[in-house]
């Protein structure tokens, strides 16, 4: 079929960097991968999901600050944490609630676990049969802990801190059910009085945490879980802690009271640490000199099907040394799951798999917050957390997206105007495909961006000469099309996506077999349109909507 002999917008192909770009989209190029990024400033009440190029594609509104995580769920939904002020459970990263809003912001349920003695915070997970795990801090009287052997010479509080994750199924609008739990508490090891049940070598036991570890922080949040993450395929939780500074791998599969033991679960270990990485000192099994990690965040799984699938990811942030990195290994594991022993040494590997930084970066740097993602396209998404600066980086390292939080807790930025570090702070990011399900069936439509003065050059549209048929290869008829427009599927589960010459998405479809297909298009206005294949944008056409 012979195309329309017209220039036609492909998608955010923009490749110059605007150096007065202060706030918004500073780097677009057509190496990023292009989505959906969906973040909630520390200082504000709003969720975004953005466009590549910073323009909102959907926000919701609810009347908590974050808590701090944010995720969106196939449905078109978003879980986020809120924060509840607690004055008993006073720690960084403070949730208290979890709260699920869907497409249109509507607030369809919520699950309040703050009280007395507890409080969720920082991050959470929500399974793929919609329970959600929650990190949950919890007081212990200091008696308790002299029970299980705590040495208190240089420990002045009265409580220590203890992490537990609460599997919540969600029952109505306002509640849940606690379905499954697993708790530090009953997997702690000691050295120091021999009266203890728990007494014993702790470098014989790395899958217990040493109750005496004196880690980043000598006071009673000791531990500070800031970031979970969940296999399914492996039925496995991992967990990173920022002030022992290493994570933590466990099963999942166990029940209440096998998590609360050493034996049981597909792993047969109970809630026993199955593997540990990061910092070998906090079970004698290493120096100083043998840690890897100091105050990391957002620990993580690599997705299947994603290059290094089955790889774990880091965002280190080097308290100690001021200069961050992401680091990404892949963990000695077998096909069944099981982590190989290491006698008496520490667990491997000795060094990561590949690894980014940016010594002389100072938005890069950051001794707080912070995550990073791997894509699709093998490129890693990054957010240094306390500058609110979000980078895209190639396998070599190459920036080939970034983009600076214009909402500070004192308003929205203007585009030009210099900003401080701090004010703009964001947790952590995560970004969506083209053909993530949320967005099946849904109008993306581009609103301006969030910041003030905003200036989109970086985003300059690029134009794709098709007067030869070779160009674009999707075939259509009838063009122009009235109401009904078909298209010959060539692959299998394919996404096609619908630009108007504005570069704005309008349509969206799924098909998931080959063959010709109908498409409605009596929701368009009369105009011109494009209609592109998300994973291969070769794979597209022009036509004429006439209705």
């Amino acid at each position: 079929m012979k195309l329309l002999n017209i220039c036609a917008l492909l998608f955010f192909l923009g490749t110059n960097l605007c150096a007065q770009n202060t706030v918004g989209t500073i780097v677009n190029t057509q190496n990023s991968y292009n989505g959906y990024t969906l973040f909630c400033p520390v200082n504000g009440f709003q969720t975004y999901l953005i466009d590549n190029c910073g323009r909102v594609i959907n926000s919701w509104t609810s009347i908590h600050l974050p808590g701090l995580s944010a995720e969106l769920i196939p449905d078109g939904s978003i879980v986020r944490n809120g924060r509840i002020l607690n004055s008993a459970m006073s720690i960084g990263g403070m949730a208290g609630i979890v709260e699920k809003f869907n497409w249109d912001g509507f607030r369809q349920w919520h699950y309040r676990c703050s009280g007395p003695d507890s409080t969720s915070h920082h991050d959470f997970e929500v399974l793929p049969n919609g329970n959600v795990l929650l990190l949950v801090v919890y007081g212990k009287n200091i008696s308790d802990a002299v029970a299980l052997g705590k040495d208190t010479s240089s420990f002045s509080d009265l409580t220590l801190f203890t992490e537990s994750i609460l599997e919540i199924e969600p029952i109505g609008i306002d509640s849940g059910r606690v379905v499954w739990r697993w708790d530090v508490w009953n997997h702690l090891v000691q050295d120091f009085d021999s009266t203890k049940t728990n007494f014993g070598v702790v470098s014989d036991h790395p899958e217990k945490m040493n109750i005496n570890y004196k880690g980043s922080s000598s006071n009673r949040d000791w531990l500070h879980a800031n970031s979970i993450d969940y296999n399914p395929e492996l039925d496995q939780i991992v967990i990173g802690f920022r002030n022992t500074n290493e994570f933590w791998v466990i099963d999942h599969s166990t029940t209440i009271a096998e998590a609360a033991s050493s034996s049981g679960g597909r792993y047969g270990k109970g809630g026993d640490i199955l593997y540990r990485w990061g910092n070998p000192a906090a079970c004698n099994r290493g120096t100083t000199a043998d840690q890897k990690l100091f105050g990391p965040h957002d620990i993580s799984w690599v997705p299947a099907g994603y290059p290094g699938e089955g790889n774990f990811m880091i965002f280190n942030n080097g308290d100690l040394t001021g200069i961050s990195s992401v680091e990404e290994f892949a963990a000695p594991i077998d096909s069944a799951g099981f982590y190989s022993n290491p006698g008496t040494l520490a667990y491997g590997p000795a060094v990561a798999d590949w690894s980014h930084s940016e010594p002389t970066n100072t938005l890069f740097n950051s001794q707080r917050l912070s995550s990073a993602q791997r894509m699709p396209n093998g490129n890693t998404l990054i957010c240094s957390g306390f500058a609110g600066y979000f980078s895209e980086v190639d396998s070599l390292g190459n920036l080939v997206w970034a983009y600076r939080n214009p909402v500070s807790g004192t308003g929205i930025l203007t585009q030009g105007n210099p900003v401080n570090s701090g004010v703009n702070s964001i947790f952590s990011i995560k970004r969506y495909g083209p053909d993530y399900p949320a967005f099946n069936g849904r109008t993306l439509t581009a609103a301006n961006p969030l910041e003030l003065n905003f200036n989109l050059d970086n985003c300059q549209i690029s134009y794709i000469d098709v007067n030869k048929d070779e160009n674009f290869s999707l075939e259509i008829f009838p063009n122009p099309a009235e109401d009904m427009i078909f298209i010959n599927n060539k692959t299998i589960n394919s996404t096609y996506l619908i630009y108007n010459l504005q570069g704005i998405i309008l349509g969206k479809e799924f098909l998931s077999e080959i063959g010709n297909h109908a498409i409605d298009l009596s929701d368009f206005l009369p105009g011109t349109y494009l209609i592109v294949n998300s994973k291969n944008p070769k794979e597209a056409a022009i036509f004429i909507h006439k209705h």
